[in-house]
């Protein structure tokens, strides 16, 4: 799942920004001096991760007729605000505003409205707004077992040294020359792990706006996110399970302290987006992690501690707050990689 460069600029622009930039691989490929508003029929609706895309055909005052790809932000997020998949149909009139692509040989617009017929299906400032709000259940879980709501934590995501127009110094890294260095010749155009469809490793992962499913089972504990579908297994013994090798996720062995589940990470494989936006995590990266109920089931307290000697020069440690969602049933879509790539057209 391809992180979201716009959703980055959002995460800040709730604390400092009012200026908006676009989407997930780079500001680069869109026009963000500029606004326009078109008018079309919706041809076909791509919903895939990392995003969605809506195809119109807008027929201008000169009677030429641009194909253009809206992307949108990921299925999870739009099933949030309401949507599914057939909420656009083939035939559809729709209007857009928002930042037209650089490139118009590929027409294409990341939107900042959708709208149909009058009624605004999609907000960009209220979507992401709604990505920091938690909403309590009446009800609560006896056990870490269910859906679970995770907060957006831009700490976590944006390295402190990430150069930026906006609120500088706000991430949880302090980097090793190497890591600085490794920060500042990241391409998110060539070098972003999720061209390939690469999930999000832990602990970035747990503070994605988003829900979590946790599924225990007699020897181990499943995470699903329904953010890009990873998956997460922790192991609930220390027995050896023939060789380790290194992978995406790394692997976790979990104990129960009372309500609590501690969580030990190692066996990283190396990443480019491991450690935060732009700044990638070694095979000697170890995370540790501890899930703790409270008492009236209704949240989860989260607490990581993250090294790796390599691109960190000091431990990254952070809590959050989830909450129990008893009526959220998480659905995955699956990756595909024209639209995670579709970007390079543009």
């Amino acid at each position: 799942m391809l992180f979201d460069a716009r959703l980055l600029v959002s995460l800040c622009g709730l604390l400092a920004l009012t200026a908006s930039v676009h989407a997930h691989h780079s500001s680069s490929t869109y026009n963000l001096e500029q606004t326009v508003t078109i008018e079309g029929t919706v041809t076909r609706v791509q919903w895939v991760n990392p995003h969605v895309f809506i195809f119109m055909d807008q027929i201008t005052e000169s009677g030429q007729i641009l194909n253009w790809a809206v992307e949108g932000v990921n299925p999870a997020g739009l099933r949030r605000v309401g949507w599914e998949r057939d909420t656009l149909k083939m035939g559809d009139v729709i209007t857009v505003t928002g930042s037209p692509s650089k490139n118009m040989t590929t027409p294409a617009i990341y939107p900042n409205t959708i709208a149909q017929g009058g009624t605004t299906l999609f907000d960009e400032q209220e979507f992401f707004a709604g990505t920091f709000t938690l909403q309590e259940s009446e009800t609560g879980s006896t056990s870490l077992a269910g859906v679970w709501q995770i907060p957006l934590n831009p700490a976590v995501i944006i390295p402190r040294e990430l150069e930026m127009d906006f609120q500088p110094g706000i991430g949880l890294h302090e980097l090793t020359d190497f890591g600085l260095q490794a920060l500042n010749q990241f391409d998110e155009l060539t070098m972003n792990p999720a061209l390939n469809c690469v999930e999000i490793t832990a602990p970035l992962i747990m503070h994605f706006g988003g829900n979590k499913q946790i599924t225990i089972e007699d020897n181990q504990i499943r995470i699903l996110s329904e953010y890009d579908g990873g998956e997460r297994i922790i192991y609930m013994t220390e027995e050896a399970i023939g060789s380790i090798e290194h992978s995406n996720q790394g692997h976790s062995v979990g104990k129960w302290e009372g309500s609590s589940l501690t969580i030990e990470t190692t066996h990283f494989a190396e990443n480019n987006f491991g450690n935060g936006f732009g700044l990638p995590s070694s095979t000697q990266k170890h995370l540790q992690e501890r899930l703790t109920l409270s008492d009236d089931g209704k949240s989860v307290s989260y607490q990581f501690t993250l090294t790796d000697p390599i691109y960190l020069a000091s431990p990254m440690s952070l809590e959050s707050q989830w909450v129990y969602q008893p009526d959220y049933e998480v659905v995955i879509d699956d990756c595909n990689l024209e639209s995670a790539r579709r970007f390079l057209q543009n």
